[in-house]
Parts: structure tokens; sequence; C-alpha cells
């Protein structure tokens, strides 16, 4: 999807696109590493076909928000936030599109390192009976295909190096290594070329390496757990508690006929904390506690 959007944002502003990238360059390694194929480019025209498109829908759409929920003026007040939403917006869409490749590396690092104890423990099932790496990837490819475990792709990429590129082994590994996402993975890479050179024992290595990744992934589910209590209090204390305060303040604010605070009568105030503040905040919060869960 990403893939094809980047082509057609090339298309449109890729002449525009072409003075950032230069700017961009430490993007490349993002974008191998999250498995996003596709040129600097042609992701530098979507990361500004993205913003563009996000500045003319918030310029569109702010005055015409303004003026059904608050009754504010379409000229001049509704064009200077519509202004200043839509500059906010192509600044928030481009730093959210130049960490999209990061957030998808860390993404696919995460998927790796959450699969790999089991994972290994296949590969060293398969090497234990004897079959050769290449038919260990393959095994591991099929699997990856049918979204069962495996190595986010890398063994297909493998594959792919040895048969379509006519790669040798070490040579695979070494290029995978460089572009994993996962460092822990990396290192095995690289652990197996050692012990293919040294003539070592696969299956035994791959059983070490998977009992040692066990450990680790048992304290840091300890570890995960600690952090869950933590986010519960403070999403008690920051999401429930201290809204209903404020609702409460600004409830007997209005009731006593107060006035404004920065422009906005009490009335507003809790229009805005209702519907916009606490849902925002609260899909942040989703969204942070989405992501530091590990996966199954």
């Amino acid at each position: 999807m990403i893939e094809r959007m980047c082509h057609f944002s090339y298309g449109v502003v890729g002449w525009l696109a072409k003075g950032l990238v230069g700017q961009l360059k430490d993007l490349e390694e993002a974008l191998e590493k999250a498995g996003i194929r596709v040129a600097l480019p042609a992701y530098a025209s979507f990361m500004l076909f993205i913003s563009f498109m996000v500045f003319l829908l918030s310029l569109l759409y702010t005055p015409l928000f303004a003026f059904l929920a608050f009754r504010l003026p379409v000229f001049p007040i509704g064009i200077i936030l519509g202004v200043f939403a839509g500059l906010l917006g192509f600044g928030g869409a481009f730093i959210i599109t130049y960490m999209l490749p990061s957030l998808v590396a860390g993404r696919r690092k995460s998927e790796v390192e959450v699969n790999l104890p089991f994972t290994l423990s296949f590969m060293s099932i398969l090497a234990s009976a004897g079959l050769p790496p290449n038919r260990i990837f393959k095994a591991l490819a099929v699997l990856e295909e049918r979204g069962h475990v495996g190595l986010a792709g890398e063994a297909k990429n493998i594959l792919r190096d040895m048969e379509l590129f006519g790669v040798d082994l070490s040579t695979a590994l070494k290029e995978a290594a460089r572009r994993c996402p996962s460092k822990i993975l990396a290192g095995i890479f690289e652990g197996m070329i050692a012990v293919i050179h040294s003539g070592g024992d696969l299956g035994k290595y791959f059983d070490e390496e998977a009992r040692s990744l066990m450990r680790a992934r048992r304290a840091m589910l300890r570890e995960f757990i600690d952090t869950l209590l933590m986010l519960a209090e403070v999403y008690m204390s920051l999401f429930i508690a201290f809204p209903l305060i404020l609702l409460l303040l600004l409830a007997i604010m209005s009731f006593m006929g107060g006035g404004t605070v920065a422009g906005f009568t009490p009335e507003m105030l809790i229009m805005i904390i209702i519907y916009v503040v606490v849902p925002a905040f609260s899909i942040l919060y989703l969204v942070m506690l989405n992501l530091i869960t590990p996966r199954e």
C-alpha cells in the first residue's frame, strides 16, 4: 500500500521532492530496515504529498468546524484558524511520515524478537535432524508466507539472495544482518556465519540461543507488568480524576456567571474538555499502550 502511494506521489510532486532528498539521507537505512521497498525520492514525494493533503483538508474544514461548533465567523477568525491548523497539520504529517519507517522497523523488530525463541527452537530441531541451512530457511519462508512463526520476511530475503542472485550463504547472512531491524537477530546471523565457518553444530547453537532469549523474555514480561501497573495509576489520575475536578470547577464558574478564560467561556471549555481533550489524550494513551505491549 505504501509503495503504491509513494509511486503515485512521485508522479505528482516528485519534482518538488528532489530538493529534499539530500536532507533525508538517514531515511534510506530506516526504509530498508522497515522493509519498505521504495527509493528515497519516491518516499520523500509521499511525505510531501500527505503533508499537502493534510494542509488543504485542515484549511477547508477548520473554519466550518469553528462555525458549527462555536459559532465563530468564517472570516476572518475561521480563515485564520484554518491557516494555523493547516500549518500545524502540515508539520505534524511531515513529522509522522518521517518517523513512519522507524516505527515500522521498530514494529518488525518487536515481532521478530517476540517470536525469535520459538523460531530458533524450530530451527534447532531442523538442524539437529540434519537439514542444511538453505533447507532450514526454505522451511521458515513457507511458515512466513502462511503467517506463522518466522523472521519477518528475512528468511525469504536470504533465499532470494541465494537462489536468484547466486550469492553464497555467508554473504546472504551478512546482508541479512545489515538490513535486519533487530540487533539480536543480526547477532544470531553473524553467529551462524562463525559456526558454519568453524564447522560447529548449528542445532546446539540455535538451542542455546533460544534458551537464552526465553530467559530474557520472562524478565521482560515481569518488567512490563510493573510498567502496566504504573500506567494504570497515571490513567486514573490524569484522565479520570483531573478532568472531573476541572469540569466541576468550570461548572461552578458557569453557575456563578464567571468570565472567560483565554477568550473561552466556561461552557465552551467544558465542551472542549469533554469532546476534544479527554478523547484525544485517551487515544494517545491507547496508542502508547499498544506500542509498549509485547506481541503474542
